[in-house]
Order: structure tokens, then sequence, then C-alpha cells
């Protein structure tokens, strides 16, 4: 009683009439099974979404292996199929090297004495990089316990598990709907983008006017007040000129120049003349 050990489980598999996992290789027993677990490697892969017929739906699954994007889904079937008696049961979990990387599975737990089939998980990718998954590729560990004493109601299903399309309809292709949610905020960031750039094709023009017209009537008015102060200096220069030109007709510099000149000679003559000499009478 208690788990079966790696010497167990190659004896086991290497005796068809005590296989309790079917289609382990014969040449990577030695590789699959270690220490008390068995690997479990990807078989055919399913991907909710898609349409009945179209690759990767129920009845066309993908056998090239497929690459998940951030919170897209998938639903995996192992390659190797469990065959186990009444006296025998599993558990599977996923493997650590896979799920540190980001790839989070639904557990498949335990598996019932009688069990017969492959087993079938939904993998989500929860990394941030897309996650390639190839047909081969390790991804779950089983470990196969004996049990003191054989069941009495074994797992008596008439069929292994299968995947139907109604139930990959059931689950979502994008876990929290990642893809639609940054499909929505795209579409909200570019019509957000549009509505910016109808209002710049809206004010754009209405500013360049403003600026244009500013700018016209800057310079008119510069050009005005030059042109009048320009005016304004000419007339200044010919009422000058006006005033000395009547100034020199009323009162011409050259003979204002001749009687100054003779008031001076008068002014000079009666200043030098010897004083008159008194009479003796």
């Amino acid at each position: 009683m208690g788990f079966l050990s790696d010497t167990d489980l190659r004896q086991k598999a290497s005796d068809p009439t005590q296989l309790l996992i079917e289609n382990i290789p014969g040449n990577k027993v030695n590789e699959a099974i270690r220490g008390c677990s068995v690997d479990l490697h990807a078989g055919v892969i399913y991907k909710p979404g898609n349409k009945d017929g179209a690759l990767g739906s129920a009845s066309n699954p993908l056998k090239m292996g497929i690459c998940l994007k951030e919170g897209e889904t998938a639903v995996i079937q192992t390659v190797e199929s469990f065959k186990l008696d009444s006296k025998h049961a599993a558990f599977v979990l996923p493997k650590s090297s896979v799920s540190i990387q980001g790839l989070l599975m639904t557990n498949p737990g335990h598996v019932e004495p009688g069990y017969v089939g492959p087993v079938h998980v939904t993998v989500i990718n929860m990394g941030r990089e897309p996650f390639s998954i190839k047909p081969g590729s390790k991804f779950l560990r089983a470990f196969i316990y004996e049990l003191a004493e054989e069941v009495d109601s074994p797992y008596a299903a008439a069929t292994p598990t299968l995947i139907t399309q109604e139930l990959l309809e059931k689950l979502s292709p994008d876990f929290l709907s990642v893809a639609e949610r940054a499909s929505e905020a795209a579409t909200r960031q570019i019509a957000k983008t549009g509505t910016k750039l109808q209002l710049l094709q809206l004010w754009v023009p209405v500013l360049v006017a403003a600026i244009v017209g500013s700018l016209g009537i800057y310079f008119s008015n510069t050009m005005v007040t030059s042109k009048f102060d320009s005016r304004i200096s000419d007339l200044e220069k010919a009422n000058a000129i006006e005033r000395l030109q009547k100034l020199e007709s009323n009162y011409p510099t050259e003979k204002r120049l001749h009687n100054i000149e003779s008031k001076l000679d008068k002014l000079t003559q009666s200043q030098t003349a010897p004083a008159p000499i008194p009479s003796k009478n």
C-alpha cells in the first residue's frame, strides 16, 4: 500500500498484463519514470472558441502545437492513457517547470481506480509572454499508488472522457477577456484620438485665421502710423521752410545786416570823436 516507486512502475510498464499507464514509448521508460512519478506528455490540443470543423475544434484538434497569448486558453489531452485496475489510483499534478513560466492548469487531481483513458486539462497562459505548447512536451506528472484492497465500485465508464464541441463552447477562449478588453481599450483610445484630431481640424483653421488677422491688423496699423508720422514730419518741414521764406521776404537778410553795420559804425564814431574845445569868450 502506498505510492509505487520507479522500480515498480518500470516493471509494470514492461509487462503488458500489468500496465497502469499506456503509450509510454519503450525507449523512454527510464526517462519518463523517475522517483515515484511518471511524466505525461502533451498530445492533441483543442482551442475553445473555434467553430465545429475548424482547426482546434472537437472534431479537428491541433496536432502541430499552439502558441497561447496572454490570457488565452486551451484544452490539452495527454499522449499517455491510464489503465487503472480496481486496486490502483493516481494523482496528476502540473510540472513546476511549466507552471513557473505562467501556464496555469486546472488541476486534474485524483484519478479513480478503474479509470481508462487519457487525461484532459484546461490551461491558461497567465504570463505576459506567449507560451508555446508542442505535442510531445512534458507538462504533467502522475503519481500512482496502490490501495490496501480493491474497491467495490471502481470507475466503470463505458468509454473514456471525450472532448466535445459542447464542452469547448462552455469555455472562454480568453481568460477574463484580456484580448477583448485590450481591443476595447484600443478602440476607446482611437476614438479619443479621432475626437482630438477632429477638434484640431476644427480649431486650427480658426486659430490660424485669428493669428493671420491679428498680424494683418498689427502690420496695417504699423504702416498707417508710419505713414502718418511721415506726413506730419513733411508738413512740419514745409511749414518751417514757408516761415523762413516769409521772414526773408519781409526782412531781407542783407538789408538787416547792412542796417546793423551802419548802427555799429555810428556808435563807434560817436565814441572816438574828440571832445569840443570850449570857447574863451
